[in-house]
């Protein structure tokens, strides 16, 4: 083989290990980035989702027990799970405990936890026969935290009932989901002959709907950059 031949094999040999090294290059920089500087969300997420299946499981477990001491706990624990849809689903079933205090908290736990898909099954509790003063009225506060505009028109036939004896906790209740579509009813109790303390509840629910913040218009452009970014910063 000649000088000038042996010269350019080499040569073909040298860009091929060039080549080669170049594509392995960027696999084994991130083979070897610390886990410190890897995506902190990420890690915490696949870190924290067997603990939470877990804490789950366990609450379930106490939830289905005979004891009620133990249902309680575990209608508490239900509520520390905070983003677990399936929490919310055995909240509901807790609702319909027969121990007051079990279904009061589980009542109680949904409101706190703004649980929205909760809002049809509360609303239905309301207007059960078998469902007890101080149950609904526990459940009207709750739908005022959530604040989910489905409930406005059920609560709006409470307020109208004039013998019912959880009217008042219906008018607090609109005060805090803030539908303006409760604000004519309001305005006519607040000037009728009803007793004093349920036109001043009114009169502050009507305040306090006034005076909620408009929500935040995003322009339709705007909202598709955005959702186009949240894509794009997606690994």
């Amino acid at each position: 083989m000649t000088p000038l031949r042996r010269a350019g094999r080499r040569g073909v040999y040298a860009l091929a290990l060039v080549t080669v090294a170049a594509t392995a290059l960027p696999a084994l920089t991130r083979a070897q980035v610390p886990l410190s500087q890897e995506n902190p969300s990420r890690l915490r997420n696949s870190y924290n989702r067997p603990q939470a299946s877990q804490k789950l499981d366990e609450a379930v477990r106490k939830v289905n027990s005979d004891d009620p001491d133990q249902r309680l706990e575990g209608v508490k624990d239900l509520g520390e799970l905070e983003g677990e849809t399936r929490a919310v689903e055995y909240l509901m079933q807790a609702v319909n405990d027969p121990d007051q205090r079990v279904r009061i908290k589980a009542i109680d736990t949904l409101g706190n936890v703004k649980a929205k898909d909760a809002t049809p099954f509360l609303v239905q509790q309301l207007f059960l026969r078998d469902t007890d003063v101080t149950t609904r009225q526990h459940i009207l506060a709750a739908l005022g935290k959530i604040g989910d505009k489905r409930a406005t028109a059920s609560l709006l036939d409470i307020v109208a009932r004039a013998n019912d004896p959880a009217r008042g906790n219906a008018i607090f209740a609109l005060g805090d989901i803030g539908d303006p579509a409760a604000l004519a009813p309001l305005r006519a109790l607040a000037r009728s002959g009803a007793d004093e303390p349920l036109r001043r509840l009114a009169e502050e629910a009507i305040r306090k709907i006034e005076q909620r913040p408009a929500p935040t218009v995003v322009p339709p452009a705007l909202a598709v950059d955005r959702r186009g970014a949240g894509q794009a910063a997606t690994p």
